[in-house]
């Protein structure tokens, strides 16, 4: 409605709301103002003596009853008139200084149907006022001022009202209310933040919308990568918009489960060929999807067994291989590591008893065979002699064994041939062998004896005594020594 409205003009000199329509300043308003309290003293200064004048003063004229009695009557009636017509007067202005507050900007917008009812109960009283009935003039212009009134007072409840329209409608996806619900309330209060987003939201809906079906349409084709992307794109839109988060959470937490499944069938896939390399990677790809997942803890204790098993076979075939070589010492070391994997495995603790019989015997034959003059003595010999007796038959399969067991045998047999050996003397030395016995004297004299060292003493009255040692080697036969006292005492 347009602002200033004004009584129409009054039969004589009143000013009508209509008339200062088009008044576009406070001045003009002013001076419009001014025009009517003019027009209001020339009234009483020009008419109303006319009207209380003594009759004799007037031209002379025959004066009838009925005349004063006319005239008798209007006198009373004029001030009642006149002062409907200033409380008209009065309450027009109250309207239209109503209707100038800032708390009614834009009412028009915000409330129009009550705006509009209020102009044209101000309107039908401009018609009154023209018409010369104050009385209904006045009570049209207080009423439509009451309507405007009535609107700053409830101005608070009607932007909360309308912004609260404005959500729901939203919320129901009916657009078009709830952006005029939005402008409502900007139109009250510009810049107002909620009804500025809300406004923002309600201007791309019906493309998040579509965006919705398109998306809706790609989950039933089970095309979930494609629904993921285009909720995306709608979130992307609106971010607040609650049935699209909910969608795309939903369709993600569905691409999370395919993909933790696909992680973990290539996982236990892997595992199962030995692919554990591969396995690895999958297990630690569905972690990333849902690390507290209880299935991963399963597939890695199945992965960890399935290496420890691996390489506890790896371990038996490399013992073998070993063993197979008679490289005794590389095949305990295999088994001593399988034990390390598993304390329990049997077939560790039995390879490595079984070895380390071998590494003993392998040391006792290296013993004796480092050095055989050991053989000579009585104790070794014997001790060489029942490590033959044990081990005649172990050396099956096994060529290393039997060479060293040979070659002790021989050995021992070669310890147990007496070598010949001739001592030559004076006849006068007292010879003694050690740990044989005494010879006596004598010139010469051929003994047999096992190989080995042996010390010869000879001792003489008034001599100083000679000592020997001589070593007779095994197939030394024709050896001699010879030993006699020389050197008196």
């Amino acid at each position: 409605m347009e602002e200033g409205l004004r009584p129409p003009p009054a039969p004589r000199d009143g000013v009508s709301v209509t008339a200062i329509k088009d008044t576009k300043s406070p001045n003009l308003k002013l001076r419009a103002m001014l025009g009517l309290v003019l027009g209001l003293v020339l009234v009483v200064v020009l008419l109303l003596p006319s009207m209380v004048d003594d009759p004799e003063s007037r031209s002379p004229a025959p004066a009838t009853e009925t005349q004063t009695e006319v005239v008798a009557g209007n006198l009373p009636e004029l001030p009642v008139i006149d002062h409907f017509r200033a409380d008209a007067e009065q309450a027009l202005q109250n309207f239209l200084r109503m209707q100038a507050r800032p708390d009614l900007h834009n009412a028009e917008i915000w409330a129009y149907e009550d705006w509009q009812r209020a102009f044209s109960t101000a309107a039908s009283g401009d018609d009154e006022f023209g018409q010369g009935n104050f009385a209904a003039a006045l009570g049209a212009y207080e009423e439509a001022g009451a309507a405007l009134k009535a609107l700053v007072d409830n101005r608070e409840q009607i932007l909360q009202q309308s912004l609260t329209a404005g959500w729901k409608y939203l919320q129901e996806d009916t657009v078009n209310d709830a952006s005029r619900a939005f402008e409502r309330v900007l139109a009250m209060q510009p810049g107002h933040q909620d009804a500025t987003l809300g406004l923002a939201r309600s201007a791309v809906r019906e493309q998040v919308l579509s965006l919705v079906i398109n998306a809706r349409q790609a989950e039933i084709s089970n095309a979930l990568p494609l629904a993921a992307e285009t909720y995306g794109l709608a979130l992307q839109l609106d971010p607040l918009y609650l049935p699209v988060r909910e969608a795309l959470e939903k369709v993600a937490g569905e691409l999370r489960k395919r993909a933790f499944q696909d992680s973990m069938g290539r996982a236990l896939q892997g595992i199962e060929r030995g692919q554990y390399a591969v396995a690895e990677k999958a297990l630690v790809d569905a972690a990333g999807i849902n690390p507290g997942h209880s299935a991963i803890k399963d597939a890695r204790e199945r992965l960890l067994s399935a290496r420890r098993q691996d390489r506890l076979t790896a371990l038996r075939s490399q013992a073998e291989q070993f063993e197979s070589t008679e490289n005794w010492e590389a095949a305990r070391q295999a088994y001593v590591q399988a034990l390390a994997i598993d304390s329990q495995a049997a077939f560790g603790r039995n390879g490595l008893a079984r070895v380390q019989q071998k590494l003993a015997l392998h040391q006792q034959l290296d013993h004796y065979l480092a050095d055989t003059t050991r053989l000579f003595s009585d104790d070794p010999l014997n001790n060489a002699r029942e490590l033959l007796a044990v081990h005649h038959n172990s050396a099956a399969n096994e060529p290393l064994l039997e060479e060293k067991l040979v070659r002790l045998e021989h050995a021992v047999r070669l310890a147990i041939i007496p070598v010949g050996l001739l001592i030559i003397s004076d006849n006068l030395t007292e010879i003694t062998i050690y740990k044989i016995g005494r010879l006596g004297r004598f010139e010469q004299k051929q003994v047999s004896l096992r190989p080995g060292k042996y010390t010869i003493t000879g001792s003489r009255q008034g001599y100083r005594d000679v000592l020997k040692v001589i070593e007779l080697k095994p197939g030394g036969n024709g050896q001699s020594v010879d030993i006699r006292t020389r050197e008196q005492i």
